[in-house]
């Protein structure tokens, strides 16, 4: 039989290897692989995103972002691995386990762990991993990597080829320094994980910019928000499945970081109903200049979403669609809290 892989992320070396006697003491056909760091299991899924059968993963590790913080870039890559969040700080992170990690965990252990529970809980996720479900769920994601891939080069990293285009998008947002304030990358709202967050930088009405990079060169596609999606390529159709990451992505996002500045108001005091006091929020997603999105039918879709080549991203494009947008008297006080808590 294939030997099942056990990821191991923490960054207490002690920890893991304690972790690992264990699970070796019990499961034969069983192999471990350790990461100090979320940068680390990161990196590996990206490369290998089908190779990892269940990841327990810690919450905390110092500093920098959480294992909740990076549930979504899991959960989006490698779907089909099985993840157990791990921590010693139950009282502080109990919260978030339950409202923000919710569906993307298969389960939740406290430190210091039992061998009973240990052995317990990683039997129970390899099973599930190994369910027809989950399998149709690994076929999905390679379908998943070959839509979000270079398409048409077959000499690049697939996945990676789609990170460049992110990048790209992201230094040429960065030189909007007219009109947008602290762009960040890959930031992580409620949850939802967003390639590119700014703000409109005065005298632009105040404005929440969210981007999403699609990377679909050379690819023709077709469909609406209420029906498959058609991804053609020289007029061979490569896959007609549901995507969620060309509609519901986007409109997910809006709602997220609608629900966070809300959130944000609320434990200020302000009114979360009054709408005037709010920033408004504008989506965008970019895609490769060579996409034909002619066939895209978006009058279902959220009104505040523009779909866009790459090369239509100026910064006379967001002037335009900032003062287009419905007036709001957003003050210096909820403007920096907004500035301040909608990435945190």
């Amino acid at each position: 039989m294939e030997k099942k892989i056990i990821a191991l992320t923490d960054d207490d070396s002690n920890i893991r290897n304690a972790l690992e006697r264990t699970i070796l003491k019990h499961f034969d056909n069983v192999e471990v692989k350790q990461f100090a760091s979320t940068l680390e299991i990161k990196k590996f899924l990206l490369n290998n995103p089908n190779a990892i059968n269940l990841l327990i993963l810690d919450i905390h590790f110092g500093v920098g972002e959480t294992g909740i913080d990076i549930l979504p870039f899991i959960k989006q890559t490698a779907p089909s691995v099985q993840v157990i969040l791990l921590s010693a700080m139950e009282k502080t992170y109990g919260e978030s386990v339950t409202e923000v990690a919710g569906d993307m965990i298969f389960d939740f252990m406290s430190k210091p762990v039992t061998e009973t529970e240990l052995i317990v809980k990683v039997r129970k996720a390899l099973r599930t991993q190994e369910s027809s479900l989950n399998k149709t769920v690994q076929d999905l994601q390679s379908q998943n990597t070959l839509l979000s891939s270079m398409l048409d080069n077959k000499q690049q990293s697939q996945t990676g080829a789609g990170r460049m285009f992110e990048e790209e998008i992201f230094n040429k947002i960065s030189q909007f320094n007219k009109v947008v304030l602290s762009p960040k990358k890959n930031a992580v709202v409620l949850g939802q994980e967003i390639d590119v967050i700014a703000f409109t930088k005065p005298p632009l009405p105040f404005t929440v910019l969210i981007f999403e990079t699609k990377y679909f060169p050379n690819a023709k596609l077709i469909g609406s928000a209420n029906e498959d999606t058609k991804i053609i390529i020289d007029g061979k159709e490569i896959l007609s499945e549901k995507r969620r990451n060309l509609f519901e992505q986007t409109d997910n996002q809006f709602k997220q970081v609608s629900k966070k500045i809300e959130k944000i108001l609320k434990e200020n005091n302000f009114n979360i109903r009054d709408e005037f006091y709010r920033p408004f929020i504008q989506t965008f997603a970019v895609f490769t200049d060579s996409t034909d999105i002619s066939g895209l039918d978006l009058k279902n879709g959220n009104r505040y979403t523009k779909f866009l080549k790459a090369k239509e991203l100026t910064a006379d494009l967001i002037i335009k669609t900032v003062f287009a947008s419905p007036k709001r008297n957003v003050t210096e006080q909820v403007k920096n809290l907004i500035l301040e808590n909608l990435t945190k």
